[in-house]
């Protein structure tokens, strides 16, 4: 494969990626999307993005299936699969410029809402559980970027830190999957992109273990606002660019 500068500006996003990945277990969409949408398309950056994250959550799986909270991933995850699909459609048929528009504006409404420290105190129901996963699934389908109501639900309060991440896990990797399946069923992925992606895994896979590595070394307050500055600054350069 020719190594372009796209490419290796690419790469160094997914380093990033990885490390916020593996240190946090989220962010991964959050990095990737904007980025790669910037070099490359939408379209490829949700699907990079999919490809990416089966790989860690497969690797964290078999911890993260004991430690997670079944009494809520069950009625997110099921919702994701109404809900992908239709996301995948405003993949397919929205302007791709308008789809920049779009995932800079999640993208800067999550930083927002994640620096601001905001937390849900209300009751945990099936019907929010519920409702939460319909809302991540329809913008994990268009833009990758669903992980944002799964953040807010886990990290509110309620669940401890080892029990949230290991939720989270656990219903990225269903989400992957059926984001693939929705994907593969519109035609989208192309032997470039797999070829290209599959280059990435392995920097990926180093920087996941990096940010395990440095989970409980690095003052999260330092990790979470370098990540957050950055991830606004990309979500500002979209909107401009």
């Amino acid at each position: 494969m020719d190594i372009s500068s796209d490419f290796l500006l690419a790469l160094i996003a997914v380093l990033f990626a990885g490390v916020v990945r593996g240190f946090s277990g989220f962010g991964v969409g959050m990095v990737l999307v904007p980025t790669l949408s910037l070099l490359y398309s939408p379209v490829v950056a949700v699907l990079t993005v999919v490809l990416l994250e089966i790989i860690p959550s497969i690797q964290l799986l078999p911890n993260a299936f004991r430690k997670c909270d079944w009494r809520s991933v069950m009625p997110i995850s099921l919702a994701v699969i109404v809900t992908i699909p239709l996301g995948s459609w405003i993949l397919v048929y929205t302007d791709p410029q308008i789809l920049r528009i779009i995932i800079a504006i999640i993208l800067i409404i999550s930083v927002i809402i994640l620096a601001s420290g905001w937390r849900y105190r209300g009751e945990y129901t099936t019907t929010m559980a519920t409702s939460t996963g319909a809302a991540s699934g329809l913008i994990s389908g268009a833009t990758s970027l669903g992980g944002l109501p799964i953040i807010l639900y886990y990290l509110s309060g309620k669940f401890s830190a080892e029990v949230a991440r290991a939720s989270m896990v656990v219903f990225l990797l269903f989400t992957a999957v059926v984001s693939l399946i929705t994907y593969s069923m519109h035609g989208l992925f192309n032997t470039e992109l797999v070829i290209r992606t599959a280059w990435m895994v392995p920097p990926f896979i180093l920087a996941i273990g990096l940010g395990g590595f440095l989970f409980g070394k690095v003052p999260e307050s330092i990790f979470r606002n370098m990540t957050l500055l950055l991830l606004g600054m990309v979500g500002l350069l979209m909107l401009v660019a």
